[in-house]
């Protein structure tokens, strides 16, 4: 999975499930499968929750603050909800 696509998917869900929250409350950013993510977590644009480690096959994980504060927050100021489905591949 590309990382434009994961942070679109973390951009929908702050939209959807968290327009009320600030960005730095949210915990349940995201549940990817580890293989779709992994790379991503070793160069530490995603963080995974406390707990999931790589036998938990599925994950849930969230952006790094560089993430949140580079993509997901024009992500979030510039696009709509459908606009955001779209780009994650929904």
């Amino acid at each position: 999975m590309s990382i434009n696509k994961v942070r679109a998917e973390f951009a929908r869900r702050a939209m959807q499930f968290h327009a009320n929250e600030k960005l730095e409350d949210i915990t349940l950013w995201g549940l990817f499968s580890w293989g779709a993510v992994s790379k991503y977590i070793k160069s530490g644009q995603i963080i995974a929750n406390a707990g999931y480690t790589k036998e938990n096959k599925t994950i849930w994980c969230k952006p790094s603050k560089t993430e949140i504060d580079t993509f997901i927050r024009p992500l979030l100021l510039n696009h709509s909800l459908e606009e955001l489905r779209r780009l994650a591949g929904w």
